[in-house]
């Protein structure tokens, strides 16, 4: 399961994305309650951007492969 952390100004519903899986976090559960789910994937997104934050991954944040998508059926840079 990939999180979104970037805020994008514009709608990017069926945007192609390019994606690059640097960890794992944690494994999947069966939870009893949406709020025990809700509660995980917010300290989730606190370990990811904990990590990204990490000098061995800080380069990821710019690098040209996940900014901008060059592929078929491109619709434009919605990540700005």
């Amino acid at each position: 399961e990939v999180h979104i952390l970037h805020a994008f100004t514009l709608d990017f519903y069926s945007a192609h994305m390019n994606l690059l899986i640097l960890g794992f976090i944690r494994p999947e559960y069966d939870y009893v309650s949406k709020e025990s789910l809700i509660e995980d994937i917010r300290s989730d997104i606190e370990v990811a951007r904990r990590s990204l934050e990490r000098e061995a991954w800080r380069c990821w944040r710019e690098d040209a492969y996940l900014r901008v998508y060059e592929g078929e059926g491109h619709g434009g840079d919605v990540g700005r």
